[in-house]
């Protein structure tokens, strides 16, 4: 079987779309996506540097991108994605997509950030045994897990009154970069995290046509009127589509560490899926670091979220002489 590798282009976005819909049909990771999506994470990507398209016989048999970060701290962990058509699985396509990956990761790396460490990672559904022996091959070693919740926005949510010297406002986009810098003081300590440049910001959310401003709020001080929490949701619309089911995505959760255990948080993302179900949704989901230092596990159980599936963070040291 002939390979063929070049990178990919906009106009392979009904290609890789109709891959990974194959893909999903037989992987069931519960993350259909669609071509609008696809647009969306090409526009990001450096598409002749990052990503990569393998072709047989003139047929997309696998696809991968690379997520580098913008500003990384002490490691720069670079995500890699992509997938390999059913019909050409295990022939070695796996194996030569995710080398190609990480070639490339590491040519982005050197050009970006050189003087940090590289780590190439990618997220495994822990159901898919295939997926975990390939990158387990590689060298990939489980790094963090992380838990996708669900709830169901029925009459049964738990309600929390938020506490006294607070209240609870929609998101409006004149406090978004007041927002970013909660967000980015609130993550600080989290596995794997870092600060988030205006940029990255408006292409998670105010830029992003997947964010929900009407499903999204901010905790204010009364005191001082300045965001100490937030709640920021997206909407898929290929999720009702092929489910027929109105999930509220809840992406980003978190308040300021001074301001925790006071249940600000709970009232917060309760009074969310209250509105919610309100606006015509019919499940909220979310995904948390099984490790979380901040105890939002135990925030999202008490709201009523239940785990679905489980995510594994695989990464792989690189070397760079």
């Amino acid at each position: 079987m002939e390979l063929v590798w070049r990178p990919l282009t906009t106009a392979d976005i009904p290609a890789v779309t109709a891959l990974y819909t194959a893909a999903e049909a037989v992987d069931d990771t519960g993350e259909p996506l669609s071509e609008e999506d696809f647009a969306q994470s090409f526009g990001k990507a450096n598409l002749p540097e990052g990503s990569i398209a393998c072709f047989t016989d003139g047929m997309l048999a696998a696809y991968g991108l690379v997520e580098p970060r913008e500003d990384p701290s002490d490691v720069h962990r670079v995500r890699l994605d992509g997938a390999v058509h059913p019909a050409f699985r295990r022939r070695g396509v796996g194996t030569a997509l995710m080398r190609e990956l990480v070639t490339r990761a590491q040519s982005l790396h050197l050009a970006a950030h050189p003087s940090l460490p590289l780590v190439a990672s990618t997220m495994v559904e822990s159901r898919a045994a295939g997926h975990i022996a390939l990158v387990s091959s590689l060298g990939f070693t489980a790094d963090r897990h992380f838990y996708e919740m669900e709830v169901s926005l029925g009459e049964s949510l738990a309600q929390v009154p938020m506490p006294a010297g607070y209240e609870i406002v929609p998101f409006s986009v004149a406090r978004s970069d007041e927002v970013r810098q909660v967000l980015n003081a609130a993550f600080a300590e989290h596995w794997g995290s870092t600060a988030r440049t205006p940029e990255e910001f408006a292409a998670s959310f105010t830029d992003n046509k997947r964010f929900v401003p009407s499903a999204s709020y901010l905790a204010l001080d009364r005191a001082s009127g300045a965001v100490i929490g937030f709640v920021l949701s997206r909407y898929y619309p290929v999720i009702f589509e092929q489910t027929g089911v109105r999930e509220l995505w809840i992406g980003d959760v978190g308040t300021l560490s001074e301001h925790r255990g006071r249940g600000v948080g709970s009232a917060l993302l309760g009074w969310t899926l209250a509105r919610g179900r309100e606006q015509g949704y019919h499940r909220a989901g979310l995904s948390v670091d099984s490790a979380n230092s901040t105890r939002a596990l135990g925030v999202y159980e008490r709201a009523g979220f239940k785990v679905g599936r489980t995510w594994v963070d695989y990464g792989l040291p690189v070397e760079l002489g």
